[in-house]
């Protein structure tokens, strides 16, 4: 894992830790980390409830789940739990390269297998929901990885106005963040148009400029 991610940037300084509360200390001590990669399985705590309290505390720094699980329950767990992709350690080394700068560039990675055979039941009730055209636009710069600010820009619209859009996308999609918003716009097809697939915690930190 350290080989690729030299191999993505050598001027990366990653930081590495052995168990949950290791990494939650270092999220704490290094609020400007560009990326966490959190194992499912941690010695010490369950992976998801680290990258919570990660999240709660450090909420500028997105987390991934880098994992030996290909299980869809863990994987569609992971992501309604707020990570912001989900990367089998199975995958090829460009493939995981590429997951991993998408999350980077702010988008969110869904894996192929979620996205194809996961949640047949949830795409059947999501086929009869119905978002405006805006929504829909704002839906899929959000898809995109856009903060509010970059739609309120794209869009020519007020970030009050794209704020009030998102939080009625969330009500339709009954979803409480963006991750489970991309998540249910990629299964269910909503016009979304945006590409989300193209026993250690590592936290990256971008290096000097």
């Amino acid at each position: 894992m350290v080989y690729i991610l030299g191999e993505m940037n050598q001027d990366v300084e990653i930081l590495q830790a052995s168990t949950s509360r290791q990494a939650i200390q270092l999220a704490e001590e290094n609020p400007d980390l560009a990326l966490i990669l959190m194992d499912l399985r941690m010695p010490d705590m369950d992976g998801i409830d680290a990258m919570q309290i990660i999240s709660s505390r450090v909420a500028t720094v997105p987390v991934v789940m880098l994992t030996a699980s290909e299980r869809l329950a863990d994987m569609k767990q992971a992501l309604d739990a707020g990570a912001m992709g989900y990367i089998a350690k199975s995958v090829l080394p460009k493939i995981m390269m590429s997951a991993i700068q998408l999350v980077l560039s702010g988008g969110v990675y869904i894996p192929p297998a979620l996205v194809q055979n996961g949640g047949q039941m949830e795409m059947a009730a999501y086929s009869q929901v119905k978002l405006t055209p805006r929504q829909t636009e704002v839906l899929r710069l959000l898809v995109d990885g856009q903060s509010n600010k970059e739609i309120a820009r794209n869009l020519k619209l007020s970030e009050a106005t794209v704020k009030a859009h998102i939080s009625s996308i969330f009500k339709v999609l009954s979803v409480s963040n963006r991750t489970q918003a991309a998540l249910v716009a990629k299964k269910s097809g909503l016009g979304v148009s945006g590409d989300m697939e193209t026993t250690s915690a590592v936290l990256l930190n971008s290096g000097p400029e």
